[in-house]
């Protein structure tokens, strides 16, 4: 009976070592060299999207390619637009450093890529926690970040002013001379009034959107520094 229940009992640990792990939204993902904060898991927990703690300050391309269309269509998959722009570069012989802001994607390693319109999208609800701005679920998130090394999204800069870094996303939009979609702080006017009087005791009202920006728009100046780009990794 004694080497029964043993067996039973290394079966039971056998099994629960081979169950797979499950992640939700603000763990951190360390596997196999791939280290990012999670925002996205699917309905099992064993899947999802990490955004990298680092952040890009600078263009989505040069000049040269600023008003082309690069045919970065995909909304759901931002990997897909990275496939996108490397046959770009393979058929027009180009190279990686013409697209500052996907070759620096590159360069964390493989998998990384720039996120899709909808990956923006659902970045923007697991840091802002909702419709409705909020500044301090956004900073909760960044103390996430800030553990790993990392930066938050909120700019604490020129003026007393605390302001949402834009985000590039890799998907361009159509017919539309070279803008692409980029998530950012739309403010209401009066949460506005309030701010340029009161600066950062304000309370500041709106929501994060996605709306077009030109690719290849330069970073604020000394003060501030705006954070452009965020990697995202599928696990």
């Amino acid at each position: 009976m004694k080497k029964i229940m043993l067996s039973i009992i290394a079966l039971v640990s056998s099994i629960s070592m081979v169950q797979a792990q499950t992640y939700k939204i603000g763990d951190v993902y360390d596997k196999g060299g791939v280290k990012g904060v999670v925002f996205y898991v699917d309905d099992s927990g064993e899947h999802g999207l990490l955004v990298s703690p680092s952040g890009f300050e600078g263009k989505w391309c040069k000049k040269e390619q600023a008003n082309n269309t690069i045919n970065c269509y995909d909304e759901k998959d931002g990997a897909v637009n990275m496939e996108t722009i490397a046959t770009y570069i393979k058929d027009n012989d180009a190279s990686w450093d013409e697209f500052p802001l996907f070759q620096w994607a590159r360069s964390l390693g493989e998998g990384w890529y720039i996120p899709a319109s909808d990956e923006l999208k659902l970045l923007a609800k697991a840091i802002n926690g909702g419709e409705e701005y909020s500044e301090k679920n956004i900073n909760k998130f960044a103390k996430i970040l800030k553990k790993e090394k990392g930066k938050g999204f909120i700019n604490k800069g020129f003026g007393h002013s605390d302001d949402f870094m834009n985000i590039y996303s890799s998907t361009e939009m159509r017919d539309s001379n070279g803008l692409v979609f980029t998530l950012f702080f739309q403010e209401s006017s009066g949460s506005k009034f309030g701010t340029a009087m009161l600066g950062k005791f304000a309370k500041r009202k709106g929501k994060l959107i996605l709306a077009g920006q030109y690719k290849n728009i330069l970073t604020g100046g000394l003060t501030i520094k705006t954070d452009f780009g965020r990697a995202v990794h599928k696990f």
